[in-house]
Protein backbone atom coordinates (compact mmCIF):
# COMPACT_ATOMS: atom_id res chain seq x y z
CA UNK A 1 0.00 0.00 0.00
CA UNK A 2 2.93 2.49 0.53
CA UNK A 3 3.86 1.68 -2.92
CA UNK A 4 0.54 3.08 -4.06
CA UNK A 5 0.97 6.10 -2.13
CA UNK A 6 4.36 6.71 -3.29
CA UNK A 7 3.06 6.57 -6.70
CA UNK A 8 0.17 8.55 -6.26
CA UNK A 9 2.53 10.98 -4.19
CA UNK A 10 4.93 11.05 -7.17
CA UNK A 11 2.41 11.82 -9.64
CA UNK A 12 0.81 14.52 -7.84
CA UNK A 13 4.32 16.20 -8.17
CA UNK A 14 5.18 15.66 -11.35
CA UNK A 15 1.83 17.22 -12.00
CA UNK A 16 2.51 20.21 -10.05
CA UNK A 17 5.97 20.37 -11.55
CA UNK A 18 4.32 19.98 -15.09
CA UNK A 19 1.98 22.67 -14.15
CA UNK A 20 4.29 25.47 -12.69
CA UNK A 21 6.15 24.78 -15.97
CA UNK A 22 3.25 25.40 -17.93
CA UNK A 23 2.84 28.56 -15.90
CA UNK A 24 5.76 29.84 -16.41
CA UNK A 25 5.97 28.91 -20.22
CA UNK A 26 2.68 30.63 -20.70
CA UNK A 27 4.06 33.85 -18.79
CA UNK A 28 7.19 33.83 -20.87
CA UNK A 29 4.78 33.54 -23.61
CA UNK A 30 2.33 36.46 -23.22
CA UNK A 31 5.44 38.58 -22.38
CA UNK A 32 7.22 37.71 -25.83
CA UNK A 33 3.53 38.57 -27.77
CA UNK A 34 4.11 41.89 -25.53
CA UNK A 35 7.34 42.64 -26.62
CA UNK A 36 6.43 42.24 -30.17
CA UNK A 37 3.25 43.53 -30.42
CA UNK A 38 5.49 46.92 -29.25
CA UNK A 39 7.36 47.03 -31.58
CA UNK A 40 6.26 48.40 -35.26
CA UNK A 41 5.78 45.58 -37.61
CA UNK A 42 8.28 47.45 -40.29
CA UNK A 43 10.46 50.03 -39.89
CA UNK A 44 9.83 53.36 -41.85
CA UNK A 45 13.02 52.19 -43.84
CA UNK A 46 11.31 48.25 -44.37
CA UNK A 47 8.29 50.16 -45.66
CA UNK A 48 9.98 52.44 -48.02
CA UNK A 49 11.85 49.59 -49.35
CA UNK A 50 8.94 47.30 -49.94
CA UNK A 51 6.68 50.45 -51.47
CA UNK A 52 10.20 51.48 -54.08
CA UNK A 53 10.00 47.23 -54.62
CA UNK A 54 6.42 47.25 -54.84
CA UNK A 55 5.90 50.17 -57.43
CA UNK A 56 9.05 48.93 -59.60
CA UNK A 57 6.77 46.22 -60.34
CA UNK A 58 9.36 43.65 -59.11
CA UNK A 59 6.83 41.97 -56.42
CA UNK A 60 4.28 41.61 -58.79
CA UNK A 61 1.48 43.72 -59.96
CA UNK A 62 -0.75 42.74 -56.77
CA UNK A 63 1.75 44.50 -54.95
CA UNK A 64 1.97 47.46 -56.65
CA UNK A 65 -1.82 48.18 -56.10
CA UNK A 66 -1.73 47.68 -52.76
CA UNK A 67 1.40 50.25 -52.17
CA UNK A 68 -1.06 52.92 -54.77
CA UNK A 69 -3.93 52.24 -51.85
CA UNK A 70 -1.32 52.54 -48.99
CA UNK A 71 -0.67 55.96 -50.09
CA UNK A 72 -3.68 56.94 -51.25
CA UNK A 73 -4.38 56.57 -47.20
CA UNK A 74 -7.31 53.72 -47.55
CA UNK A 75 -5.06 51.43 -46.38
CA UNK A 76 -2.07 50.81 -43.73
CA UNK A 77 0.32 47.59 -44.08
CA UNK A 78 -0.28 47.12 -40.22
CA UNK A 79 -3.57 46.31 -41.23
CA UNK A 80 -2.54 44.43 -44.58
CA UNK A 81 -0.32 42.09 -42.45
CA UNK A 82 -3.08 41.39 -39.79
CA UNK A 83 -5.46 40.53 -42.30
CA UNK A 84 -7.84 43.51 -40.76
CA UNK A 85 -7.43 45.24 -44.66
CA UNK A 86 -10.16 44.67 -47.04
CA UNK A 87 -7.38 44.40 -49.29
CA UNK A 88 -5.17 41.77 -47.98
CA UNK A 89 -5.92 39.26 -50.00
CA UNK A 90 -3.11 41.44 -52.68
CA UNK A 91 -0.38 40.57 -50.62
CA UNK A 92 -1.17 36.80 -51.28
CA UNK A 93 0.67 36.63 -54.74
CA UNK A 94 3.66 37.85 -52.83
CA UNK A 95 3.60 35.48 -50.44
CA UNK A 96 3.18 32.71 -52.46
CA UNK A 97 5.96 33.94 -54.47
CA UNK A 98 8.10 34.51 -51.71
CA UNK A 99 7.58 31.01 -50.27
CA UNK A 100 8.19 29.03 -53.54
CA UNK A 101 11.32 31.14 -53.63
CA UNK A 102 12.16 30.00 -50.13
CA UNK A 103 10.60 27.41 -49.00
CA UNK A 104 13.98 24.95 -48.58
CA UNK A 105 15.17 27.56 -46.03
CA UNK A 106 12.14 27.58 -44.43
CA UNK A 107 12.31 23.73 -43.89
CA UNK A 108 15.61 23.94 -43.05
CA UNK A 109 14.95 26.54 -40.38
CA UNK A 110 11.67 24.41 -39.57
CA UNK A 111 13.96 21.50 -39.06
CA UNK A 112 16.59 23.06 -36.94
CA UNK A 113 14.06 24.57 -34.60
CA UNK A 114 12.50 20.72 -33.76
CA UNK A 115 15.71 19.46 -33.35
CA UNK A 116 16.57 22.47 -30.78
CA UNK A 117 13.45 21.55 -28.93
CA UNK A 118 13.86 17.89 -28.69
CA UNK A 119 17.08 18.12 -27.48
CA UNK A 120 15.92 20.15 -24.60
CA UNK A 121 13.38 16.83 -23.95
CA UNK A 122 10.25 18.88 -26.34
CA UNK A 123 8.80 16.80 -28.30
CA UNK A 124 6.29 18.72 -29.93
CA UNK A 125 5.42 17.07 -32.86
CA UNK A 126 5.51 13.46 -31.43
CA UNK A 127 3.24 11.28 -29.55
CA UNK A 128 3.43 11.72 -25.34
CA UNK A 129 5.69 8.89 -24.83
CA UNK A 130 3.31 6.06 -22.91
CA UNK A 131 -0.15 7.95 -23.70
CA UNK A 132 -0.80 5.06 -26.68
CA UNK A 133 -3.70 3.26 -26.10
CA UNK A 134 -2.45 0.15 -27.80
CA UNK A 135 0.76 0.20 -26.42
CA UNK A 136 1.20 -2.32 -23.66
CA UNK A 137 4.96 -1.43 -22.23
CA UNK A 138 7.09 1.30 -21.68
CA UNK A 139 8.61 3.06 -24.41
Amino acid sequence: MSDDLRSQAEILAAISEAREDLTTGLADLQATVEALSSQPLLTDEEKQALEEQAESGELGEDMATLVEKIRAGEDSWEQVFSGESPHATLLQGHLTRMFEEHKDDLALAFEELIEAEEAKGNFIFDEVPGTDPGRTTAP
